[in-house]
This record gives C-alpha cells, sequence and structure tokens, in this order.
C-alpha cells in the first residue's frame, strides 16, 4: 500500500512538472542554507581528539593584580595564561600523565640548500610530553626526552611543511638546521597534523598551520640563542630584571598555556594538589586574590575561549527561519494543487478509496517533493562549502576541510523529510475532506 501510495505521488507530482520543479526550488534554497551553516558550525565544534579528550585539562592559576582584571577574559575567570615560574612549579606535580607548558617564540631560520633565502620561523616551545599528550603523528624519527628538556638540547622536530621545505620532504633525522645563530639536531617530522580547532593553542593559533618548529621549553631562558617570546601576553607588577632568566624566573609575566593529561580517578587529587600549591605561593606572598584555580577540561575549555564564537548559532536559527518561510511558500502551493484536483480527488473518494488513504497519498506527494528539494540542497550545499573553503586562505583553515559528509547529508534528508512533512499536512488534510459526492455532482 506504501509503494502504490508514491506510485500515485510520483505520478502527481509529473502531472504539473513546472509547479512541482518551482517547489523543489524553493526547498532546495531553503534546505542549502542553513545545511551549509550547520555543516561550518559542525566542523569548528567537533571534538578535536575524541579519543582522550576527557582525560585532557588546561591548567590555570590566579596570580593576577587584586585591583584589575586579566584582559580578553570571562569576569571572575583567572588569567588565560601562567607565568613562567608558575609553569616551572605546576610541573613538579607527579600526578599527570603528561605535562608540558605551550608557548611561541620566533627566530629566522637559515636553510642549507642554494637559493632559499632566510625567514621568520614560528617556534613552538613545549615539553617532551607534547607529543605523546597529543597523539602528534610523526612521519620519520620521534620527540625528544625529558632528559632533553632538563638539559635544554639544542634539538627540534620540524613539521611536514618545514621538512618539505628544507629537505624535500625526505627523512632529515639527524640533519642540523640553523636557528639564528645556533645549529639544532632534527630528532623528527611530524606527518600531515592540523587539528581543527588547534586545541592545545587556541589562544594564538586556533585556526593556523602548526609552528614550523617546535623545541624544548627551557631553549626560551638563553638569550644568545636568540629565540624571542611571542604571543598574547601580559604582566604586572613592578622590578628591574636583568636578565631574560630572572625576568622569568620572578616576574608576574603570563604567556603560556599548560596541559596535563589526568587519568579519570586523579582529577580531583590534582585540583587539591594546585589550591596547595597556591597556597605555598600565597605564604611567599604572591597570589593576593582569593584561589581561583582552574583545571578545565578540554571541551569546556573551548568553551570557555569562544572557540565556536556563539554569534553563529544566531545566524544558523535565521537560516532555518528562512527555511520555515520556504516551506509556508511549500504549504500554499500544494494546498493549491490539491484543491485544483478535488474533482479527481472526488472520484478516487468514490471508487473507495478511504480518507486515511488520500491523505497518505498526498502526504507521500509532499516527502517525495521534499526529498527531491533535499537532494537539490545538498548539492547547492556543496557548491558552497566548496567556494567558501578556496576562498579561505590556506593559514586560516585547512585545504578541503569545508566538505559535504555524512553529518551534511544526514542534516539535508532530515530537512527535507521534516520539511516534505510539515508543509504537506495541512494540505493532505485539506485533500481527504473533500466530498466526493458534491465532486461528483459537479463534473
Amino acid at each position: 500500500m506504501i509503494l502504490y501510495s508514491f506510485k500515485l505521488a510520483w505520478r502527481s507530482v509529473l502531472s504539473s512538472p513546472w509547479l512541482s520543479v518551482l517547489t523543489i526550488l524553493g526547498i532546495a534554497i531553503g534546505i542549502a542554507v542553513p545545511t551549509t551553516l550547520l555543516s561550518i558550525r559542525h566542523v569548528f565544534a567537533s571534538n578535536p581528539i575524541p579519543e582522550k579528550s576527557d582525560r585532557l585539562f588546561n591548567v590555570r592559576v590566579d596570580n593576577w593584580d587584586p585591583n584589575s582584571q586579566f584582559f580578553n577574559i570571562k569576569p571572575g575567570d583567572p588569567p588565560k595564561h601562567i607565568a613562567y615560574r608558575d609553569m616551572t612549579g605546576l610541573l613538579e606535580s607527579e600526578i599527570p600523565k603528561y605535562a608540558t607548558g605551550v608557548g611561541t617564540a620566533a627566530i629566522f631560520l637559515f636553510p642549507d640548500a642554494e637559493g632559499q633565502r632566510p625567514f621568520r620561523s614560528m617556534v613552538r616551545l613545549c615539553h617532551a610530553d607534547f607529543f605523546a599528550m597529543f597523539n602528534a603523528p610523526f612521519r620519520y624519527g620521534s620527540g625528544w626526552s625529558a632528559d632533553d628538556d632538563t638539559d635544554r638540547a639544542r634539538v627540534v622536530v620540524l613539521n611536514a611543511k618545514t621538512n618539505q621545505r628544507l629537505f624535500g620532504g625526505r627523512d632529515s633525522v639527524g640533519e642540523l638546521i640553523r636557528l639564528g645563530e645556533n645549529d639544532y639536531t632534527v630528532l623528527g617530522v611530524l606527518d600531515e597534523w592540523r587539528p581543527t580547532p588547534q586545541f592545545y593553542d587556541v589562544i594564538n593559533n586556533g585556526l593556523g598551520e602548526p609552528r614550523d618548529v617546535f623545541v624544548p621549553f627551557d631553549l626560551i631562558r638563553s638569550e644568545a640563542l636568540g629565540l624571542q617570546q611571542t604571543g598574547d601576553t601580559d604582566g604586572w607588577g613592578g622590578g628591574s630584571y636583568d636578565t631574560r632568566e630572572a625576568r622569568l624566573d620572578n616576574a608576574e609575566f603570563n604567556w603560556i598555556q599548560f596541559w596535563v593529561e589526568l587519568e579519570l580517578g586523579d582529577v580531583a587529587a590534582y585540583r587539591d594538589w594546585v589550591d596547595a600549591y597556591a597556597l605555598t605561593q600565597k605564604e611567599l606572598g604572591r597570589f593576593p586574590k582569593p584561589l581561583n584555580n582552574r583545571v578545565t577540561p578540554l571541551m569546556e575549555w573551548m568553551d570557555v575561549r569562544d572557540v565556536l564564537p556563539p554569534q553563529i548559532n544566531g545566524v544558523v536559527v535565521i537560516s532555518l527561519l528562512f527555511l520555515v518561510v520556504a516551506s509556508l511558500n511549500l504549504l500554499g502551493l500544494l494546498l493549491a494543487k490539491f484543491l485544483s484536483r478535488s474533482a479527481v480527488l472526488g472520484v478516487h473518494r468514490a471508487l473507495g478509496a478511504s480518507r486515511a488513504e488520500v491523505f497518505m497519498q498526498r502526504l507521500a506527494e509532499c516527502e517525495l517533493i521534499g526529498v527531491a528539494g533535499g537532494v537539490l540542497g545538498a548539492g547547492l550545499a556543496a557548491l558552497a562549502l566548496r567556494a567558501i573553503d578556496a576562498k579561505l586562505p590556506a593559514a586560516f583553515v585547512a585545504e578541503n576541510l569545508l566538505v559535504v559528509d555524512g553529518y551534511a547529508l544526514g542534516i539535508a534528508l532530515l530537512l527535507a523529510l521534516g520539511t516534505g512533512l510539515v508543509s504537506g499536512i495541512y494540505p493532505a488534510w485539506r485533500a481527504c475532506r473533500v466530498a466526493p459526492a458534491i465532486q461528483l455532482k459537479v463534473n
């Protein structure tokens, strides 16, 4: 019976092709807009590391001036960064499985190949645990060891793009590269790796390419190496520091993001440990505010930093309202079409078709039109996403990031079925209420 209803519905669609095409186009446009926006939202709101996001935590302690608030944070939150001296203190905890600071520096890189000019390289300052904590994939070699952190070894890990630029993409493990006036040994080369967003640094580089080179964090302590700390920073308090090491060890200068990986059973104990650390700093005359420490899970941290801007939800709602308008137009067209065929419906009723059967036939027609509009809408959304992806610079998002995937197709199908159902119920109900006797008498 269902197949027969769809057969009759298909014949009805073909009986008025221009009206059907117009209706399908209206639905397609109405579905393409929210499908495009929901697909974009899905990309930037998705879990960037689902296999362990519940075990990754951003750590903040409040060392800030009691008479002011750190910039660009939500009211009541501690600073979005920590100071180097606090990173050093937090690294002393043995509770985390992994722990790392995340910072950024800049320095000129001097290629050995002829014809290549020096370029300003962006450097990721981190600790040995960084690569295992964030599941960074290696094409060649590996990261450095904890001893290399302690010894401030001049070693590097290259990202895939930098390795391609310097060594043509070959295995460069063991090669030397020159950063500033010093040589560094390549220990590893990352595979293509560009999580979206770049969750471990949503403050400075949430949507950019991975940094060119990764080096042990404490190399920043030596001014002679030429690494220049960069990125979002702020500080407070007085003091004059003759050397970089003195400034790092003593200044309230916040610029580092700090991450730990914790087993779920260790979270409470680690929060207590961080509070105890803050209390010891209070005893030293620091941390003038009441305790305000945060050990924030990864996905919550992304919400704290508004990785997905709240405005995008408003735009999605507006696009859905556009679909509602398309549905209302569809409702009017279908109602006019069905009522114009009252005589045919009357004959169907006179020949024994029940009201329920007529209702289902008309509703099946609405769903056919809705699905056709959904298929065309998905195609339009694919074109829109491809155009947006082509316009966005590679430094902003990875190539082919915005595409119609299973999620987008599912959204388009659900919107199509919903539009057909919502738009078709009232016209189908009016059609099944046609009195056969009146129509037969008139004709």
